[in-house]
């Protein structure tokens, strides 16, 4: 019996929202997988940019911190709450290097997980007012922390001078060490200035304002002048000081002064030079057991950062020989 067509029509019809209804569905779906999806990309997006800013911003603390530890801000790290502070000494004696050295001690005081200093000294020698600042300076530091002084390489005049002021003074056995003296180099060009036609001129107010000339020998006049109230007087500080740092008398140094220089563990000197003859191996280790084997040896960086400007030398007539005057 065919069925009516009303019925055959409301049933058409409700296959036909059915079908509209599971289409409709598969479209929200669909739409749904995609914002999820790109909500996914989103977040991975987020969390990539924030692994990228993280990874510079450490970069950048990174090279930052290396950048502080090469110009000695931060020195090297140490977990031990027993620091010393090794201190090496490798250059002529300057008022410019004293200075630096004598800043940077002043930081190793200030921080309490330094409990001493190793100096190493391995200086040729220098200025004599630097020496004298710096030799001051570590017999005054000393009076707050330890200081042990050992000569690696070479402690000549002022090197020496310096460190003479920390006792005991301890040396490598074939370490130099003395040449307590003082000299003044003086070149001769007169002759050589004629044969390129330079003439020095100049002008000065009283006899003796300009004792040395770059054109001619030191007569004897301002030779007898420039070693009895400059050489002398500055060696005979030096001389005193030497004394004053070792504990002895003048009449002590003076058989080991007069320029000499030494090896360090010849018997002559043993006692007035130097203290002890030892290897930096072993005073570490002497220092490693005096606090238990728990103890950092942290180097103090020493090197000057070279200035974006260049330098201006102003040269004033004696200035220039005043500047080489050396105990050497």
């Amino acid at each position: 019996m065919q069925e009516p067509i009303e019925y055959k029509t409301k049933k058409h019809d409700e296959n036909e929202e059915r079908h509209y209804e599971s289409e409709l569905f598969h479209q929200k779906e669909e739409v749904h997988k995609q914002e999820l999806k790109s909500l996914k990309k989103q977040i991975f997006i987020s969390n990539l940019k924030v692994w990228i800013i993280g990874l510079i911003l450490l970069a950048e603390i990174v090279l930052i911190g290396t950048y502080f530890k090469k110009i000695g801000i931060f020195g090297e790290v140490s977990s031990s709450i027993n620091k010393v502070a090794v201190l090496h000494y490798n250059q002529e004696v300057t008022e410019s290097y004293t200075t630096t050295v004598m800043e940077k001690l002043d930081e190793v005081r200030e921080d309490e997980t330094f409990k001493s200093v190793l100096f190493i000294m391995g200086s040729p020698g220098g200025s004599p007012t630097a020496s004298e600042e710096l030799s001051e300076y570590l017999k005054d530091f000393q009076e707050e922390m330890n200081i042990t002084m050992y000569v690696e390489s070479i402690a000549a005049s002022g090197g020496y001078y310096i460190a003479s002021a920390v006792k005991p003074l301890i040396a490598n056995k074939n370490a130099i060490v003395g040449s307590i003296g003082v000299i003044m180099p003086h070149y001769n060009l007169g002759e050589l200035a004629k044969k390129v036609g330079v003439e020095e001129d100049f002008m000065a107010a009283g006899k003796f304002k300009k004792p040395i000339s770059m054109f001619a020998k030191i007569d004897e006049e301002n030779r007898k002048y420039m070693t009895e109230n400059l050489l002398k007087p500055t060696y005979d500080n030096f001389v005193a000081s030497v004394a004053n740092n070792r504990g002895l008398t003048k009449e002590d140094i003076l058989a080991v002064a007069e320029g000499k220089i030494f090896i360090a563990n010849v018997p002559e000197i043993q006692g007035v030079l130097v203290d002890e003859i030892s290897s930096l191996y072993k005073v570490k280790k002497k220092i490693r057991a005096s606090y238990k084997n728990e103890v950092d040896f942290v180097k103090v960086n020493l090197n000057e950062e070279e200035s974006f400007f260049p330098s201006v030398k102003l040269d004033l007539d004696l200035d220039t020989s005043l500047s080489n005057l050396s105990m050497q």
